[in-house]
C-alpha cells in the first residue's frame, strides 16, 4: 500500500507548487524510492527518506546548500566567499520533473545562483546542477555542492553505518577516530596549496563517486563528470558531529559572467554495500563518452610480459630508504651483482620477475626531472638489461616527475642553480594565487629529497623535457619506466600562472596539459622496437587511463584512514592491471609487530584486487615489510611470503588467468567460515579487521564466473559457500587443474590449504 501512495504521489509533482523560501512548510517530492525534503527558507536538504528512514543527518545537511570560492586575481588572489545562506531572497519553483531554486541579494556580491534538482518517478536517483549569474569582478575559485551531511553512526559507534570513499583506490570508513588520529591523512581541505594523499581528483584520488549505507540501505553522490573537471571528494567531522560528504569542483577560472557546472551530481538511494555503489557509477561511466582505453584483451600497445605477471620487486641501488646515507648496495651495486637474487627468486616464486629500481638515478635520488645516464654510468646496467632478458626478467626504474630540482638533499653535491638561472627557468614553475612560485607538490623542503619546486605542465620546456628523458631511458631496452612517481594517478596540481597559456588556478586545461606530456613521447615508445610502458605512482585516474597501463597501486595509504577496498579495480579492471607497489607507509600506520600477518594479507588483498604482486627487498635479499622500513626490523616469514606468492600467482599465470588478468569484478557470493584478523593502528592501537579468508568474484565473457578464496594463514581453514540458485559449480583446488571437481546443489563445504586459494567456477 505504501509503494502505491507513493508512485500516485509522484504522478502530482505539481503539488510542489511555486513557493518562496518564506514559506513556513517544508517542501518535499515523493516517488516509490524516496522522499526528498528541503527546507522552504533556504533550500538545503531537510532530509532524503528511504523506506521511512533519513540517510542525512539533517542538522548538518540544513547548512548552506552551496558555498561559492571567489578570487580577485588583481589583488594577489583575495579571498572571496559566499554561500546559500547569505542570499536574502530565496524562490522554489517546480515544472514537471524540475525544481529549481533562485538565490539573489547577496551582501558585497552582484550574483544570482540558480540550482535545478531533475527528479523522476521511475528513478531513484535526482541530478543536481548549478549555475551562477557572476557580475562581479572576481573568478571562480571552487564551488560545494551540494551540502550532504550523514549520521556519524558508524560501526565503531555502535551504529551500521559506513562511508566509502574512491581516494587510494577506494576506503570503507568504519571509525572516524583513525584517520583524525593518522600522523600521515588527517583531513584538510581540498585547495592551494595542496599536496600528496588525500581526496584530490583526478590524482591520488581516481573516481568521483561516494557512498555513506547502514542497515536501512545506502546513499549514493558520485559527480557524473565525463571530462574529468579537477575536484575535491572528501569527508570529515561537523561542528555538529555529523560527518560531511564533501564535493568541491574548481571551476577552470571562470570569471565575469554566465557559469554552469558542466555535469550533473548525482545523488540518489539504493540497496547493498560499496559493491553496489560502485556497480551504479560503472554502469554509468561504461554509457558515458568518458574517453577510456581498449580492454586489455584488446590492446595491441600492451607487452607479452603483462599477460605473463610477473612478480615485481623493488629495492634502492644505494641507500636504504628515501634519506639519510646514499652509500651503494654491495648486493645491489654494481647492478649485475643483483642478478644471482633476482635468479633465486625466479625460482621461488615460479614466475618472471621484474626488477624495479629505486635511486638509481645518476642525478641524485628523487631528483627530478633529470634522471639520465644510471648511476655509475650506462655500461653494467646495460649488462644487468641483458642478463635479466636473457633468463625472461625484466627491470623498471624509479623516476620523480615533473618536478624540478635546485638542489638534492639526499646528495648535496647535486644542484641545477646555473641552469634555473641561465635558462630563466622560473618561468615554468607553477605559480601561487599570489603570483610568487608555488609551494604545491611533494618531496620538497629542507627535510624532504629535494629542493625545487613543480613544474607546470603546460609549458614546451616540460613537454621537452619528459620527451628527452623517456627517449634515453628506452634506448636501454628498459621495460617499465615509473617516470611520473609522485605525480599521483598521473595528474598535476594547481598553478594560477596565466603566463602558460592556461586560466587562473585548477581547470581541465591540468588534464589537457598532462595529455600532451603524454602524446609527445608516445612515438618515441611506438618505434622503439619494443613494448615499453610508462606509469605513475598510485592507479591511474579516469583522466589519465589511456595513457597509463601499469601503475605503483597505493591501497595501502588507506590504512592512515580505514579499509582498503578494491573499487578501483572493480569498476576498471578490465582496461588495466596494476601491480601491488611498495606499500610505503604501511609501518608508520599499522604495528607489524602486533600485527604478524599483515603481509600476507596485503599480499592476498592485492591477488583478490587484481593486482600483479610485488615484494620489497632489504641489503641481503630479503624481503621486508615495505618500503621505509629500517632494515633492522625483524622481516616477516620468508617462506611464508614465498609460498603464499608463489600459490597465488600460479593462479595468474594458470587456470584463473581469464579472470584475474582479463575479468570483469563481481560483487562476491557470501560465504561463512572466515574469523577477523586485525591489523593493529599507530598510534591509536585500533583494529582494522580483514578476513582470515579473502574473496573475489569474476566473470570472463558472457557467462564464465568463477569465485577465488585466499587463505593466507599457515593452517587450514574450512568455509562453506551457499550454492543453492547456481549451476555447473566447480571446485579447482590447484591452478593447474583444468577439469575441476562438481559441486553439490545447495551447500558447499571445502577446505583451503595453508598460503593459498581455491576457485569455485560457476554459471545462473
Amino acid at each position: 500500500m505504501k509503494k502505491i501512495i507513493y508512485n500516485y504521489l509522484a504522478l502530482f509533482v505539481a503539488a510542489f507548487l511555486l513557493a518562496s523560501c518564506s514559506a513556513s512548510s517544508n517542501l518535499s517530492y515523493v516517488n516509490s524510492f524516496y522522499k526528498l525534503t528541503l527546507n522552504s527558507k533556504t533550500g538545503s536538504i531537510k532530509s532524503i527518506e528511504k523506506n521511512g528512514k533519513n540517510m542525512v543527518y539533517t542538522v548538518g545537511s540544513q547548512g548552506p546548500l552551496f558555498t561559492i570560492r571567489f578570487r580577485d586575481a588583481s589583488k594577489k588572489g583575495k579571498i572571496h566567499e559566499f554561500n546559500a545562506l547569505q542570499a536574502q531572497n530565496c524562490k522554489i519553483d517546480s515544472k514537471d520533473d524540475l525544481i529549481t531554486l533562485t538565490y539573489s541579494q547577496f551582501k558585497d556580491a552582484d550574483l544570482q545562483v540558480v540550482v535545478t534538482i531533475s527528479v523522476s518517478k521511475d528513478s531513484p536517483f535526482m541530478r543536481w546542477n548549478l549555475s551562477v549569474d557572476n557580475n562581479t569582478p572576481y573568478t571562480i575559485a571552487h564551488i560545494d555542492f551540494p551540502n550532504v551531511v550523514v549520521p556519524n553512526n558508524l560501526i565503531a559507534t555502535g551504529g551500521t553505518g559506513r562511508i566509502f570513499w574512491p581516494a587510494q583506490e577506494g576506503c570503507l570508513i568504519e571509525d572516524m577516530r583513525i584517520r583524525e588520529e593518522s600522523p600521515w591523512l588527517k583531513f584538510k581541505p581540498i585547495e592551494y596549496p595542496q599536496e600528496g594523499w588525500g581526496g584530490l581528483y583526478p590524482s591520488s584520488t581516481q573516481m568521483q563517486f561516494m557512498a555513506y549505507y547502514n542497515a536501512n540501505g545506502g546513499l549514493y553522490l558520485a559527480a557524473h563528470d565525463e571530462q574529468c573537471n579537477p575536484k575535491g571528494i572528501e569527508f570529515h567531522r561537523t561542528s555538529n558531529n555529523g560527518i560531511k560528504m564533501d564535493f568541491r569542483l574548481f571551476a577552470g577560472g571562470a570569471g565575469n559572467g554566465m557559469y554552469k557546472m558542466p555535469y550533473d551530481m548525482v545523488m540518489g538511494v539504493f540497496d547493498g554495500d560499496w559493491y553496489d555503489a560502485a556497480a551504479i557509477y560503472r554502469d554509468w561511466r561504461d554509457t558515458s563518452k568518458m574517453p577510456m582505453p581498449p580492454k586489455i584483451k584488446d590492446n595491441k600497445m600492451l607487452p607479452d610480459w603483462y599477460f605473463e605477471s610477473p612478480v615485481v620487486i623493488i629495492y634502492p641501488v644505494r641507500g636504504h630508504k628515501d634519506m639519510g646515507d646514499m652509500t651503494p648496495n654491495n648486493e645491489f651495486y654494481p647492478y649485475t651483482n643483483a642478478l644471482k637474487i633476482i635468479d633465486k627468486y625466479n625460482k621461488d616464486f615460479n614466475s618472471k620477475i621484474m626488477a624495479l629500481l629505486m635511486q638509481w638515478e645518476g642525478t641524485a635520488p628523487w631528483a627530478p626531472p633529470y634522471v639520465w645516464p644510471p648511476y655509475g654510468g650506462e655500461k653494467n646496467y646495460l649488462e644487468f638489461v641483458k642478463g635479466l632478458h636473457k633468463k625472461g626478467n625484466l627491470v623498471g626504474l624509479y623516476a620523480s616527475g615533473i618536478g624540478y630540482t635546485l638542489r638534492s638533499n639526499t646528495d648535496t653535491t647535486y644542484n641545477m642553480y646555473k641552469e634555473y638561472k641561465e635558462k630563466h627557468l622560473e618561468k615554468v614553475m607553477k605559480v601561487a594565487p599570489d603570483g610568487t612560485l608555488a609551494t604545491n607538490g611533494v618531496c620538497t623542503g629542507p627535510n624532504a629529497q629535494r629542493i625545487g619546486y613543480d613544474m607546470c605542465p603546460a609549458n614546451d620546456f616540460v613537454k621537452d623535457v619528459v620527451r628527452d628523458q623517456i627517449a634515453k631511458i628506452v634506448k636501454s631496452k628498459t621495460d617499465y619506466i615509473q617516470f611520473f612517481d609522485q605525480n599521483l594517478g598521473g595528474s598535476c596540481y594547481a598553478c594560477y600562472g596565466t603566463a602558460h597559456g592556461h586560466s587562473y588556478g585548477p581547470g581541465l586545461w591540468q588534464n589537457d596539459a598532462m595529455h600532451n606530456i603524454f602524446k609527445g613521447y608516445q612515438p618515441i615508445l611506438e618505434k622503439a622496437g619494443y613494448k615499453p610502458l610508462v606509469g605513475c605512482e598510485a592507479a591511474a585516474s579516469e583522466a589519465n587511463l589511456p595513457y597509463l597501463f601499469f601503475n605503483d597501486a597505493r591501497a595501502t595509504i588507506n590504512l592512515f584512514a580505514g579499509t582498503p577496498v578494491p573499487a578501483y579495480a572493480f569498476v576498471n579492471h578490465e582496461y588495466v592491471n596494476n601491480f601491488m607497489g611498495n606499500q610505503n607507509g604501511v609501518s608508520l600506520a599499522i604495528d607489524v609487530k602486533k600485527s604478524p600477518m599483515n603481509f600476507l594479507q596485503r599480499l592476498a588483498y592485492a591477488f583478490c584486487a587484481g593486482d600483479m604482486l610485488t615484494v620489497i627487498l632489504r641489503g641481503n635479499g630479503d624481503m621486508i615489510w615495505d618500503w621505509g622500513t629500517s632494515w633492522e626490523t625483524e622481516t616477516p616469514n620468508q617462506e611464508y611470503i614465498i609460498n603464499l606468492v608463489k600459490n597465488l600467482n600460479n593462479w595468474r599465470l594458470g587456470a584463473g588467468k581469464d579472470f584475474l588478468v582479463y575479468g570483469r569484478m563481481l560483487k562476491p557470493l557470501p560465504f561463512e567460515g572466515a574469523t577477523n584478523v586485525p591489523m593493529i593502528t599507530k598510534p591509536g592501537n585500533r583494529n582494522i579487521n580483514f578476513p582470515s579468508v579473502f574473496t573475489s568474484n569474476w566473470q570472463f565473457g558472457n557467462d564464465r564466473k568463477a569465485q577465488f578464496f585466499v587463505n593466507y594463514l599457515p593452517q587450514e581453514q574450512e568455509i562453506t559457500i551457499n550454492i543453492s540458485g547456481l549451476k555447473n559449480v566447480k571446485v579447482f583446488k590447484s591452478a593447474s587443474d583444468t577439469q575441476g571437481e562438481l559441486a553439490g546443489d545447495k551447500e558447499l563445504k571445502v577446505k583451503i590449504s595453508p598460503l593459498s586459494a581455491i576457485m569455485v567456477a560457476y554459471s545462473k
